[in-house]
């Protein structure tokens, strides 16, 4: 990914928080049909002792994806991306000083490579039910968990789905909100989001220029 000097993230903390937030990943494999691209969930985790961290999930067993994903060596890409926005040049003052303004897109992404781990084994993909239901399901005043559906009907599902785990070997991640803009223009984009309803973009926008 082509990541200019001022937009690299390199604290995991704000990676973990962008895929925590946005576990949808797009999944990417290369195959003899060429490149194959899916979106699934996932589930982040990491291993205490040893630090190397996981991405979790389950697939159907009939995606043709998963030859690539079984074929042992075979790297993957998985693509995190945050909540985005168009920047209009209306929203710096500097528009109105100068015109020297042009519109862009303001998102944050991260890009996880890693080895992926096909999993076979009800316990291990009914475990990893019960994290990603969970990880989505713990904000809500009334929660749902997996065992609130019926045994036999859960394990019927479960018949067509096999586990995925992907060791993370390395991490690239851009996050484009601004930065080094003039504070004035920086101000400008955080209210006018705010005012266009796009407030998870403005408040981005606002921490990334506030702990640059």
């Amino acid at each position: 990914m082509y990541i200019p000097a001022k937009y690299l993230e390199e604290e995991w903390a704000a990676q973990e928080e962008l895929i925590r937030s946005n576990p949808l990943g797009t999944i990417v494999t290369s195959g003899e049909d060429g490149l194959i691209a899916n979106h699934i969930p996932f589930f982040l985790s990491a291993d205490e002792e040893t630090g190397v961290k996981y991405l979790q999930a389950h697939v159907a067993k009939v995606n043709p994806q998963l030859a690539a994903l079984k074929r042992e060596g075979t790297e993957i890409l998985v693509i995190f991306k945050s909540s985005d926005s168009y920047i209009t040049p209306s929203y710096y003052p500097t528009k109105e000083e100068t015109h020297k303004v042009v519109p862009t897109w303001d998102f944050g992404a991260v890009h996880c490579y890693g080895k992926a781990k096909v999993i076979d084994d009800g316990k291990w993909v009914r475990k990893q039910l019960d994290h990603l239901t969970g990880q989505q399901e713990q904000s809500r005043t009334k929660s749902w968990a997996v065992d609130e559906a019926p045994q036999s009907y859960v394990d019927l599902l479960q018949k067509s789905i096999c586990g995925l785990e992907i060791e993370i070997t390395r991490i690239e991640s851009k996050f484009k909100f601004e930065q080094k803009m003039k504070k004035q223009d920086i101000d400008g984009v955080i209210k006018g989001l705010a005012l266009d309803k796009k407030s998870e973009v403005s408040k981005l926008v606002d921490k990334c220029n506030t702990t640059a």
